[in-house]
């Protein structure tokens, strides 16, 4: 890892991309001595990217799984059929809200 200032990364971008391609490690961006960002190769930045989406699809899994067992304790005297209905107009909802606040994601 490397570390350089802001002015440092203005003046040399060129050969700072360069030399994490070519090294496959990371560059600090300090502002007056503190980190404020830092630049990774695109490798790490795509399984950065996936480990984000994984634990968002995670984060959704719990909720649905959440709700539906809410569901089934709020809605014992149902039968099956009727609990499987009402489980799945709430899960559609709960789903379509966490794609809407861009929690959930699907790729084709």
């Amino acid at each position: 890892m490397k570390t350089a200032s802001v002015s440092e990364t203005r003046q040399n971008l060129s050969p700072l991309l360069n030399w994490i391609k070519e090294t496959n490690k990371d560059v600090v961006i300090q502002n007056r001595g503190e980190a404020e960002a830092v630049i990774i190769p695109i490798s790490d930045y795509e399984l950065l990217r996936e480990a984000r989406e994984n634990r968002r699809r995670r984060e959704a899994i719990a909720e649905l799984m959440r709700i539906a067992a809410e569901v089934g304790k709020q809605n014992e005297g149902l039968s099956a059929a009727e609990t499987a209905v009402i489980a799945d107009e709430i899960t559609r909802e709960a789903l379509g809200n966490l794609i809407t606040q861009g929690k959930v994601k699907f790729q084709d």
